[in-house]
């Protein structure tokens, strides 16, 4: 692989990886990518490292780690949803993340799982013991931009509680996403 005599920066690589460069300029960054290697390796090494970052934003996160994030600058929507009550949540280039603030009665709820249902899926993606805030009633699904490519349809997040020892299902919870 040679090198390259006008390689793409690191910067710019970044802002075409999120959306952030202007249409003719992410087309100039595309084509240069598809004539230089060593520019298109770095893109990937970049792509690789994005996709290992994004495993370590778990699904549901607490009302603690929403509010570090904002700290840090992330640009969050929040978008409250009650059970059996379909909701829009639009993803802009102006947000980093998609909260969901899905909301129930949690006053006496000792422990909330959730069901991640997908019609491609046989079965759900289960997620036991997650944060929620029993005081605010709510559990905070965290979207992030790569989920669009996840699954052709919008999940239902289908909430439980367990209270005295009993688990018993609080309802269904569906967020239409309108991508950009």
């Amino acid at each position: 692989m040679s090198a390259c005599a006008t390689p793409v920066t690191f910067e710019t690589l970044v802002a075409w990886w999120t959306g952030d460069l202007a249409a003719d300029q992410a087309d100039r960054v595309e084509e240069h990518l598809f004539t230089c290697d060593a520019c298109a390796a770095a893109s990937a090494r970049l792509a690789k490292l994005a996709a290992g970052l994004r495993e370590h934003l778990p699904p549901v996160i607490s009302h603690a780690h929403r509010d570090r994030l904002l700290a840090k600058g992330a640009r969050i929507r929040v978008t409250p949803v009650d059970a059996g009550v379909d909701a829009r949540a639009p993803f802009g280039l102006d947000v980093d993340f998609l909260v969901h603030a899905l909301r129930a009665d949690l006053s006496r709820a000792e422990r909330v799982d959730v069901e991640v249902v997908m019609q491609e899926r046989s079965e759900p993606l289960l997620l036991e013991a997650v944060p929620f805030d029993a005081k605010t009633g709510e559990v905070l699904i965290c979207c992030q931009r790569h989920f669009q490519h996840l699954s052709a349809t919008d999940p239902t997040f289908r909430v439980h509680v367990v209270e005295g020892g009993q688990r018993r299902r609080v309802g269904d919870y569906l967020v239409v996403h309108e991508w950009p």
